[in-house]
Parts: structure tokens; C-alpha cells; sequence
């Protein structure tokens, strides 16, 4: 009886930490700021935060590579690239848009 309460609760410890994200802070604390700034239509910081996030992409590229296959972080690549060109024009629904996509491939990466 010990023992199978044993392998039980060894299995829930176990199940418990597959339930989110395992990292990526960094990603998701600056894509939040961008919402935001977006939110407040501050085309510069937007213009100036879009660029540190391709910075946070570079600083950590090879964690990304580790984490997500090819297709995931070369599109994560390929849409921060096109959030600053919708940045640099000041296009609101593409720039919502490659937010919400930068978004979701980081999710898929830092997720189990």
C-alpha cells in the first residue's frame, strides 16, 4: 500500500511540472511592453523596443535552437523582422498581428 502511494505521488510530482511554460520570461515581459506601448500608440518606443527584442533573440538563439525545432525559431526570426518593418510604418494591424504570431512560437518553444 506504501508503495503504491509512493509511485503515485512520484507520478504527480512529476505530471506537475509539465504544466507550463519552462522559460522565456525575458520574450514575454518585453512582448507585454510592447502591447502596451502599442496600446498607447508610442510608434518610437515601439520602433525602439522592437529592436531589443530582436536583441533578446540574438543573446538567445541558442537556447531558442536547443528548445524549438527550425521552423519555430526561424519564424520567430522572420516575424520580429516583420514587427520592425510594421513598426517602422506605423501599420497597427500588421504590427498586432507578427505580436500575437512572436508570440505564439515563443510559447511553443518554451512549452513542454
Amino acid at each position: 500500500m506504501i508503495k503504491k502511494a509512493g509511485i503515485y505521488l512520484l507520478v504527480l510530482v512529476a505530471l506537475s511540472g509539465c504544466a507550463g511554460k519552462i522559460g522565456g520570461d525575458y520574450f514575454f515581459n518585453q512582448i507585454d511592453q510592447l502591447e502596451q506601448a502599442l496600446d498607447d500608440s508610442e510608434w518610437k518606443k515601439m520602433n525602439a523596443q522592437a529592436a531589443q527584442l530582436k536583441e533578446i533573440y540574438q543573446d538567445n538563439k541558442w537556447k531558442i535552437q536547443l528548445l524549438g525545432d527550425e521552423g519555430e525559431y526561424e519564424g520567430l526570426y522572420q516575424s520580429i523582422n516583420k514587427l520592425i518593418a510594421a513598426a517602422k510604418e506605423e501599420d497597427t494591424v500588421n504590427f498586432r498581428i507578427e505580436l500575437s504570431t512572436i508570440r505564439s512560437f515563443v510559447e511553443d518553444i518554451y512549452s513542454l
